[in-house]
Protein backbone atom coordinates (compact mmCIF):
# COMPACT_ATOMS: atom_id res chain seq x y z
CA UNK A 1 0.00 0.00 0.00
CA UNK A 2 3.04 2.73 0.90
CA UNK A 3 5.06 1.86 -1.94
CA UNK A 4 1.88 2.51 -4.24
CA UNK A 5 0.85 5.45 -2.95
CA UNK A 6 4.53 6.78 -2.57
CA UNK A 7 4.81 5.75 -7.01
CA UNK A 8 1.67 7.76 -7.31
CA UNK A 9 3.20 10.79 -5.67
CA UNK A 10 6.36 10.53 -7.52
CA UNK A 11 4.45 10.39 -10.40
CA UNK A 12 2.38 13.34 -9.74
CA UNK A 13 5.17 15.46 -8.03
CA UNK A 14 7.54 14.92 -11.52
CA UNK A 15 4.18 15.79 -14.03
CA UNK A 16 3.46 18.87 -11.32
CA UNK A 17 6.78 20.04 -11.04
CA UNK A 18 6.84 23.34 -12.99
CA UNK A 19 3.04 24.31 -11.40
CA UNK A 20 4.16 23.59 -7.70
CA UNK A 21 7.21 26.08 -8.51
CA UNK A 22 4.76 28.59 -10.00
CA UNK A 23 2.99 28.28 -6.68
CA UNK A 24 5.72 28.75 -3.86
CA UNK A 25 6.85 31.36 -5.71
CA UNK A 26 3.29 33.35 -5.88
CA UNK A 27 2.56 32.91 -2.16
CA UNK A 28 4.22 35.42 0.54
CA UNK A 29 3.97 33.03 3.50
CA UNK A 30 4.49 36.09 5.45
CA UNK A 31 1.32 37.91 4.85
CA UNK A 32 -1.06 34.68 5.68
CA UNK A 33 -2.79 34.72 9.01
CA UNK A 34 -2.34 31.23 10.57
CA UNK A 35 -4.24 30.21 13.02
CA UNK A 36 -2.81 28.51 16.39
CA UNK A 37 -4.19 26.89 19.35
CA UNK A 38 -1.02 27.87 21.48
CA UNK A 39 -0.39 31.54 21.26
CA UNK A 40 -3.08 33.94 23.30
CA UNK A 41 -4.67 35.45 20.06
CA UNK A 42 -5.56 32.26 18.11
CA UNK A 43 -3.21 33.83 15.53
CA UNK A 44 0.51 33.77 13.84
CA UNK A 45 1.42 36.25 11.70
CA UNK A 46 5.09 35.42 10.42
CA UNK A 47 7.66 37.62 9.79
CA UNK A 48 10.33 36.06 7.68
CA UNK A 49 9.34 32.73 8.39
CA UNK A 50 8.96 33.07 12.71
CA UNK A 51 6.93 34.62 15.06
CA UNK A 52 7.41 35.15 18.78
CA UNK A 53 5.40 35.86 21.83
CA UNK A 54 6.34 36.02 25.37
CA UNK A 55 4.93 32.10 26.85
CA UNK A 56 3.51 33.70 29.94
CA UNK A 57 2.79 37.22 31.07
CA UNK A 58 6.06 38.98 31.93
CA UNK A 59 8.11 35.89 31.16
CA UNK A 60 11.26 36.00 29.43
CA UNK A 61 11.12 32.75 28.23
CA UNK A 62 9.44 32.74 24.34
CA UNK A 63 6.93 30.99 22.65
CA UNK A 64 8.27 30.18 19.20
CA UNK A 65 6.36 29.55 16.54
CA UNK A 66 8.38 28.37 12.77
CA UNK A 67 7.02 27.95 9.52
CA UNK A 68 8.90 24.99 7.76
CA UNK A 69 9.83 23.76 4.30
CA UNK A 70 7.57 20.99 4.16
CA UNK A 71 5.46 22.13 1.68
CA UNK A 72 2.82 21.14 -1.05
CA UNK A 73 0.04 22.00 -3.19
CA UNK A 74 -2.49 20.73 -5.38
CA UNK A 75 -6.51 20.41 -5.61
CA UNK A 76 -8.50 19.32 -2.59
CA UNK A 77 -12.35 18.57 -2.84
CA UNK A 78 -12.09 20.43 -6.25
CA UNK A 79 -10.18 23.83 -4.56
CA UNK A 80 -7.16 24.31 -5.24
CA UNK A 81 -5.31 23.89 -1.77
CA UNK A 82 -1.71 23.65 -0.09
CA UNK A 83 -0.43 22.10 3.29
CA UNK A 84 2.36 23.30 5.61
CA UNK A 85 4.25 21.99 8.48
CA UNK A 86 3.97 24.21 11.55
CA UNK A 87 6.09 23.68 14.59
CA UNK A 88 5.47 25.34 17.64
CA UNK A 89 8.20 25.51 20.75
CA UNK A 90 6.12 26.74 23.56
CA UNK A 91 9.23 27.60 25.82
CA UNK A 92 9.56 23.88 27.51
CA UNK A 93 10.72 20.65 26.34
CA UNK A 94 7.90 19.94 23.58
CA UNK A 95 8.26 20.80 20.18
CA UNK A 96 4.10 20.30 18.37
CA UNK A 97 4.01 20.09 14.75
CA UNK A 98 1.00 21.18 13.21
CA UNK A 99 -0.70 20.82 9.50
CA UNK A 100 -2.00 24.03 8.04
CA UNK A 101 -4.23 23.48 5.51
CA UNK A 102 -4.16 27.05 2.44
CA UNK A 103 -7.10 27.70 0.12
CA UNK A 104 -6.96 29.77 -2.71
CA UNK A 105 -9.72 32.13 -2.66
CA UNK A 106 -10.51 35.83 -4.32
CA UNK A 107 -8.68 37.60 -2.18
CA UNK A 108 -5.36 35.12 -2.25
CA UNK A 109 -4.63 32.22 -0.10
CA UNK A 110 -6.02 31.88 3.34
CA UNK A 111 -4.87 29.39 6.55
CA UNK A 112 -8.29 27.38 6.75
CA UNK A 113 -7.40 25.32 9.24
CA UNK A 114 -5.08 23.36 11.54
CA UNK A 115 -4.58 20.11 12.99
CA UNK A 116 -2.12 18.23 15.68
CA UNK A 117 0.74 15.69 14.49
CA UNK A 118 2.21 15.26 17.24
CA UNK A 119 5.26 16.31 20.09
CA UNK A 120 8.58 16.19 18.68
CA UNK A 121 7.90 13.76 15.94
CA UNK A 122 9.95 13.37 12.45
CA UNK A 123 8.60 14.75 9.19
CA UNK A 124 10.05 13.26 6.07
CA UNK A 125 7.57 14.57 3.16
CA UNK A 126 4.27 15.81 2.46
CA UNK A 127 2.31 15.60 -0.63
CA UNK A 128 -1.23 16.82 -2.19
CA UNK A 129 -2.06 13.57 -4.57
CA UNK A 130 -5.37 11.68 -5.11
CA UNK A 131 -7.41 14.39 -3.89
CA UNK A 132 -5.76 14.13 -0.19
CA UNK A 133 -2.90 15.36 1.90
CA UNK A 134 -0.38 12.57 2.52
CA UNK A 135 2.32 12.96 5.61
CA UNK A 136 5.22 10.61 5.75
CA UNK A 137 6.44 10.94 9.43
CA UNK A 138 7.66 9.22 12.40
CA UNK A 139 5.77 9.45 15.44
CA UNK A 140 5.50 7.42 18.93
CA UNK A 141 4.58 4.15 19.25
CA UNK A 142 3.82 2.60 22.55
CA UNK A 143 6.89 2.14 24.20
CA UNK A 144 9.08 4.93 22.68
CA UNK A 145 10.31 7.66 25.04
CA UNK A 146 8.99 11.34 23.84
CA UNK A 147 12.64 11.74 22.90
CA UNK A 148 12.65 8.90 19.84
CA UNK A 149 10.19 8.35 18.20
CA UNK A 150 10.01 4.96 16.19
CA UNK A 151 6.69 4.27 14.41
CA UNK A 152 7.13 5.19 10.20
CA UNK A 153 3.80 5.75 9.13
CA UNK A 154 2.28 7.64 6.85
CA UNK A 155 -1.14 9.67 7.53
CA UNK A 156 -3.57 10.57 5.30
CA UNK A 157 -5.97 13.54 5.46
CA UNK A 158 -9.09 14.84 3.47
CA UNK A 159 -11.07 18.39 3.16
CA UNK A 160 -14.65 18.00 4.27
CA UNK A 161 -16.79 20.55 5.19
CA UNK A 162 -13.56 23.04 4.58
CA UNK A 163 -12.17 21.19 7.67
CA UNK A 164 -8.55 18.70 7.85
CA UNK A 165 -10.11 14.92 8.35
CA UNK A 166 -7.91 12.53 9.45
CA UNK A 167 -8.71 9.50 7.04
CA UNK A 168 -6.50 6.72 7.18
CA UNK A 169 -3.03 5.17 8.18
CA UNK A 170 -0.38 3.21 6.79
CA UNK A 171 1.89 2.06 8.98
CA UNK A 172 5.43 1.15 7.67
CA UNK A 173 6.29 -1.61 9.45
CA UNK A 174 5.57 -2.88 13.25
CA UNK A 175 9.01 -1.50 14.15
CA UNK A 176 10.31 -3.57 16.98
CA UNK A 177 11.70 -0.90 19.50
CA UNK A 178 14.71 -3.30 20.47
CA UNK A 179 15.53 -3.23 16.67
CA UNK A 180 15.57 0.50 15.88
CA UNK A 181 18.34 2.87 17.25
CA UNK A 182 20.98 0.22 18.26
CA UNK A 183 24.09 -1.16 17.35
CA UNK A 184 24.32 -4.53 16.56
CA UNK A 185 27.33 -6.13 16.35
CA UNK A 186 27.35 -9.50 13.91
CA UNK A 187 28.59 -12.65 15.32
CA UNK A 188 28.22 -14.88 12.50
CA UNK A 189 26.45 -16.43 9.27
CA UNK A 190 25.54 -19.53 9.20
CA UNK A 191 24.40 -20.53 4.88
CA UNK A 192 22.95 -23.56 3.83
CA UNK A 193 25.00 -25.73 2.87
CA UNK A 194 26.74 -26.14 6.31
CA UNK A 195 29.65 -23.03 5.92
CA UNK A 196 30.10 -20.03 8.35
CA UNK A 197 31.78 -16.55 8.35
CA UNK A 198 32.72 -15.74 11.69
CA UNK A 199 34.35 -12.06 12.38
CA UNK A 200 37.18 -12.29 14.36
CA UNK A 201 36.28 -9.29 16.32
CA UNK A 202 32.56 -8.51 15.86
CA UNK A 203 33.25 -4.94 17.36
CA UNK A 204 34.02 -4.35 13.15
CA UNK A 205 31.39 -5.07 12.24
CA UNK A 206 27.98 -3.84 12.72
CA UNK A 207 24.86 -2.94 11.85
CA UNK A 208 22.58 0.55 13.00
CA UNK A 209 19.10 1.13 11.99
CA UNK A 210 17.86 4.69 11.92
CA UNK A 211 14.04 5.54 12.99
CA UNK A 212 13.61 8.06 9.31
CA UNK A 213 14.36 4.74 7.66
CA UNK A 214 18.00 5.15 7.19
CA UNK A 215 20.83 1.98 8.15
CA UNK A 216 24.65 2.42 9.15
CA UNK A 217 26.84 0.42 9.05
CA UNK A 218 30.98 -0.28 9.99
CA UNK A 219 32.40 -3.15 7.69
CA UNK A 220 36.03 -4.19 9.25
CA UNK A 221 38.03 -0.71 7.75
CA UNK A 222 35.25 0.74 6.41
CA UNK A 223 32.30 2.73 6.91
CA UNK A 224 28.91 2.84 5.17
CA UNK A 225 24.97 3.48 5.10
CA UNK A 226 22.07 3.24 3.20
CA UNK A 227 18.37 2.79 3.52
CA UNK A 228 15.94 -0.35 4.74
CA UNK A 229 12.17 -0.82 4.74
CA UNK A 230 9.91 -3.13 7.45
CA UNK A 231 6.90 -4.72 6.26
CA UNK A 232 5.78 -7.06 9.22
CA UNK A 233 9.05 -9.32 9.82
CA UNK A 234 9.79 -8.68 6.54
CA UNK A 235 13.28 -6.65 6.08
CA UNK A 236 14.95 -5.19 2.85
CA UNK A 237 18.28 -3.53 3.29
CA UNK A 238 20.37 -1.50 0.88
CA UNK A 239 24.19 -0.48 1.64
CA UNK A 240 24.05 2.36 -0.95
CA UNK A 241 27.82 3.89 0.16
CA UNK A 242 30.89 3.00 1.78
CA UNK A 243 34.22 4.53 2.37
CA UNK A 244 36.94 2.98 0.61
CA UNK A 245 40.16 1.71 2.91
CA UNK A 246 41.95 -1.21 1.96
CA UNK A 247 41.04 -4.01 4.54
CA UNK A 248 43.44 -7.00 4.87
CA UNK A 249 43.17 -9.90 3.30
CA UNK A 250 41.76 -11.71 5.88
CA UNK A 251 38.57 -9.33 6.51
CA UNK A 252 34.75 -10.30 5.95
CA UNK A 253 34.05 -6.87 4.30
CA UNK A 254 32.45 -8.10 1.06
CA UNK A 255 31.15 -11.33 2.43
CA UNK A 256 29.50 -8.86 5.20
CA UNK A 257 27.92 -6.20 2.62
CA UNK A 258 26.74 -8.63 0.34
CA UNK A 259 24.61 -10.70 2.96
CA UNK A 260 23.03 -7.60 4.92
CA UNK A 261 22.57 -6.36 1.22
CA UNK A 262 20.16 -9.77 0.75
CA UNK A 263 18.27 -9.59 4.14
CA UNK A 264 14.60 -10.83 3.67
CA UNK A 265 13.37 -11.36 7.18
CA UNK A 266 14.35 -10.82 10.93
CA UNK A 267 13.77 -12.03 14.33
CA UNK A 268 14.59 -10.10 17.58
CA UNK A 269 15.00 -12.48 20.56
CA UNK A 270 16.25 -11.06 23.96
CA UNK A 271 19.38 -9.07 22.90
CA UNK A 272 19.58 -11.20 19.70
CA UNK A 273 19.47 -10.27 16.03
CA UNK A 274 18.87 -13.04 13.50
CA UNK A 275 18.20 -12.08 9.79
CA UNK A 276 17.05 -14.86 7.18
CA UNK A 277 18.74 -14.15 3.70
CA UNK A 278 16.85 -13.94 0.69
CA UNK A 279 15.85 -17.13 -1.08
CA UNK A 280 16.78 -19.43 2.21
CA UNK A 281 20.51 -19.13 1.75
CA UNK A 282 21.58 -18.56 5.50
CA UNK A 283 21.10 -16.68 8.76
CA UNK A 284 23.34 -13.27 9.37
CA UNK A 285 23.63 -13.61 13.85
CA UNK A 286 24.04 -10.51 15.83
CA UNK A 287 24.40 -9.22 19.08
CA UNK A 288 23.91 -5.99 21.20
Amino acid sequence: MIRSLWLLIVLFQLACGLALAGELAEINFDRIVFLSSWTKSGRVQFSSGEYHEPATLGSTTELTVTLTDQRAFGKLDGKEAGAVIVVTDPGGSGSFYDLALLVKKPQGWTNQDVTLLGDRIKIHSLAVVNDEIAVDMTNHGPADAMCCPTRHVVQRYALRENRLVKVGEEVHGNVDPVLVDTVWRWQQTIYNNDRKAVPLNPENYTLKLLPDGKASIRADCNLGGGVYTLRGNEISIEITHTTRAACPPESLEQDYIRDINASARYFVESNILQIDLKGNTGTMRFVR
